[in-house]
């Protein structure tokens, strides 16, 4: 399991296209993805749930990844936020 810490930059934080491309990158690889925000986990691979973070603009967040391909997981995904995931 590895995590890193990244701070959403999206003017709307994690809205519905940001929070699509986010889970369309984690869906790509078959470990396990997390999203943390404070003391609450969300699944990293359901629009549901990543929506349900309520992610605003400069929210520390932090994604875990756990299984098969992680490293490449999580710099993937980290890569995402912080070019704006498509916006």
């Amino acid at each position: 399991m590895i995590s890193q810490e990244v701070c959403v930059k999206n003017p709307t934080g994690l809205h519905a296209r940001p929070a699509n491309a986010f889970v369309k990158t984690a869906a790509r690889f078959p470990c396990a993805v997390t999203l943390r925000k404070g003391e609450r986990t969300f699944n990293g691979k359901s629009i549901v749930s990543v929506l349900s973070a309520c992610v605003k603009r400069g929210t520390q967040v932090t994604i875990v990844c756990d299984g098969e391909q992680e490293e490449d997981a999580l710099r993937t995904i980290v890569e995402a936020v912080e070019s704006g995931l498509g916006e």
